[in-house]
């Protein structure tokens, strides 16, 4: 990611051209992904240990 990338994320994410002199890269990235965190209107589906029904349905088997 170039400089211009990452100031250009941050600036659409609410910080401004000030918040970048007492910012450290690794905070503004810190800042990018917490943001987006917050922001984010998908919803992740819930992990689960996969059964033996998916794992034929992988594999396209067939009970029988």
């Amino acid at each position: 990611m170039s400089l211009e990338l990452l100031m250009t994320s941050a600036i659409k994410r609410g910080l401004l051209l000030s918040d970048f002199e007492d910012m450290t890269i690794g905070m503004i990235l810190d800042y990018i992904m917490f943001y987006d965190d917050q922001h984010s209107t998908s919803k992740q589906d819930e992990v689960r240990d996969a059964t033996q029904a998916d794992i034929n349905a992988f594999f396209g088997r067939r009970k029988g």
